[in-house]
């Protein structure tokens, strides 16, 4: 299934900030502004799936430093 584009205008500043994010991140700029949409919108269905990983991977390690503490 194709999927429709949209075609939006950032400040320098913003894509520089999304450029650094999705290099850090290993993610696509496509996957990184979607993610960000999606959970802005209330609709985490839609998050792409590298990016639910790296959630729970983050989630996880929260956890396992609680656990630690404990």
């Amino acid at each position: 299934m194709v999927k429709p584009q949209l075609v939006v205008r950032l400040s320098p500043e913003l894509l520089e900030k999304l450029n650094q994010y999705a290099s850090k991140t290993g993610a696509s700029k496509t996957d990184v502004v979607v993610g960000a949409l999606s959970q802005y919108l209330g609709c985490a269905e839609a998050l792409p799936l590298n990016q639910k990983v790296a959630e729970l991977d983050a989630r996880m390690a929260t956890v396992e430093a609680l656990v630690k503490v404990s």
